[in-house]
């Protein structure tokens, strides 16, 4: 299989995972993703061939040597990253992440900072990939590399309390909206909301927006599909007032521009889950332990 061939059906059983767990996609949306997919693969094939990319040579061999791996995620995202009681760094992008680590041998080592500095340590190579529930966007894609997607998004989750009112963008008018401080949530919400509602940014989203929320500092908060989902399990108090931003990648993983070893095998692994039912298997694990960790 060519790896342009790989690559879609790599996408096509990523969309079939997404449908697994809970989150299928309607015919007319997947006709509308074969846009997208296609440019996600014209991107994925381009990424190290522009002017002034230095190549990451050799990562592979100098994670083997060294005999481990390191995985910058921002844990304040249930079920994706987060930390349990025992103070263990748990979640689907962990897993995945040890998946990584066992393919090549080598030990994980997590570090966990705030979201908006991933891309950075990633750049300044103080972390090798970057596991945190990721969505690859153009400008993303300028300074770092992306694998395939692992799963599909239905959209930005627009959290409110149960007794709240809203129900659209029009209700948010006036109003205080909590997101996470370099998301695509807070992309969005700074493109979408402007002059219409207050944007406020945090460095965490669980506990600390749930928190606002709950407490009334803000009206609503802004965070993925599953985690919004996920969070309304959890707290009956809660509910999704509606999605924006429309469906299409989820998360992927991301890895030092150039650093073409690193996306391979990276890319194989998932391949491989999405293949075999690991996918869907660690996505329904994960979020079972998280529903029942929290009680």
């Amino acid at each position: 299989m060519n790896p342009k061939t790989a690559l879609a059906a790599g996408i096509i059983i990523a969309l079939l995972v997404g449908a697994g767990i809970g989150y299928a996609l309607s015919l007319a949306q997947i006709s509308q993703l074969q846009a997208k997919i296609s440019s996600l693969e014209s991107q994925l094939k381009a990424q190290g061939g522009g002017q002034g990319c230095v190549k990451t040579t050799g990562l592979v061999e100098k994670i083997k040597k060294r005999g481990y791996i390191v995985l910058g995620t921002s844990a304040d995202w249930p079920p994706f990253e987060y930390i349990d009681k025992q103070g263990n760094y748990v979640g689907i992008d962990i897993e995945i992440a040890k998946k990584i680590a066992e393919k090549l041998g080598v030990k994980l080592v997590v570090k966990d900072m705030k979201f908006a500095a991933l891309i950075q340590s990633l750049q300044d190579g103080k972390i090798d990939m970057i596991l945190a529930d990721m969505t690859p966007t153009p400008n993303r894609e300028k300074v770092v590399d992306f694998s395939i997607p692992y799963y599909f998004s239905k959209g930005n989750a627009v959290v409110v309390l149960k007794s709240s009112n809203i129900g659209s963008i029009d209700d948010l008018k006036g109003k205080k909206v909590g997101v996470q401080l370099g998301t695509i949530q807070e992309d969005w919400a700074k493109e979408h909301l402007k002059g219409i509602a207050q944007i406020v940014s945090y460095d965490k989203v669980y506990p600390d927006m749930v928190m606002v929320l709950k407490r009334g500092d803000v009206a609503a908060i802004i965070v993925s599909d599953m985690v919004g989902e996920v969070l309304l399990k959890k707290d009956p108090d809660l509910k999704i007032a509606f999605y924006a931003g429309g469906s299409g990648v989820g998360g992927a993983v991301a890895v030092p521009q150039c650093a073409e070893d690193l996306k391979y095998v990276v890319n194989s692994v998932i391949y491989e889950m999405l293949q075999n039912g690991q996918m869907k298997q660690i996505f329904q694990q994960e979020i079972d332990k998280w529903l029942s960790s929290q009680g």
